[in-house]
């Protein structure tokens, strides 16, 4: 049984591009935020905006902080200047400058308000950003006209259209990209044709890696059963 499930490793290993496990604001598999060159980022510190349960699943939005093209998100948020500092740098040693980062989505409405509105933000790396922020913005927009804002910016800033409908009884998103999106494509177009193996072997892999986890403990417990029971028989047998 490991021989097949290794060489299905093998396969996907080196047949199908390694794509994240978690989805981006368009709907495609998440990117990292941060690249060579950059300081590491991820509240995980993997260079994706994903969430755990000690922080709650708030540092979702990957902005570029090195862009100009709006207020910087440290003065505008009434933190101290780490926008501008260096940090351990992604991918090898020595410290390198905080350019995309993941920051809390709760800051990011702050931000969004604070700063005069959508226009004078600094740039929204869609393809990096957790579509976790958008389901949280959804869930308490109606208690709070910031929130609102802010899940507004992205999908106006991503090329949303009509943003997220969700399935008010499973509570699944149904992206219903009704206008252009961020790449400039024409109506309707959702996923490309060209992303759905990539997204088609992000699934295959999680499962393989599910199944080989599972294997393995499979044969823990097993051996851990089979060692018990040969402690109460007094056996001496060696597993």
């Amino acid at each position: 049984m490991f021989l097949p499930l290794l060489s299905i490793i093998t396969l996907l290993t080196f047949h199908i591009p390694l794509v994240s496990c978690y989805t981006n604001v368009l709907g495609t598999p998440l990117t990292s935020c941060s690249s060579e060159g950059m300081a590491l980022t991820g509240f995980t510190r993997s260079g994706e905006c994903v969430e755990t349960n000690d922080d709650h699943g708030s540092h979702h939005i990957c902005i570029n902080l090195s862009s100009t093209s709006g207020g910087n998100f440290c003065a505008v948020t009434g933190q101290p200047d780490w926008c501008s500092s260096s940090m351990p740098c992604d991918g090898s040693t020595g410290r390198c400058p905080v350019v995309n980062w993941c920051v809390c989505q709760w800051a990011f409405s702050s931000y969004v308000a604070n700063a005069g509105g959508c226009s004078y933000i600094q740039d929204i790396v869609c393809e990096a950003t957790n579509i976790k922020a958008l389901e949280a913005y959804e869930k308490r927009g109606g208690e709070d006209e910031r929130v609102r804002n802010a899940a507004e910016c992205i999908r106006t800033r991503c090329g949303l259209g009509e943003g997220i409908v969700f399935d008010e009884e499973q509570g699944e998103e149904d992206f219903e990209h009704k206008t252009t999106n961020a790449r400039g494509e024409g109506e309707g177009e959702g996923i490309e044709g060209e992303d759905i193996p990539m997204i088609a072997g992000g699934v295959a892999m999680c499962v393989a890696v599910g199944l080989v986890g599972g294997f393995f403990m499979g044969r823990r417990i097993t051996r851990k059963n089979d060692r018990e029971g040969i402690e109460k028989r007094g056996g001496n047998e060696m597993l």
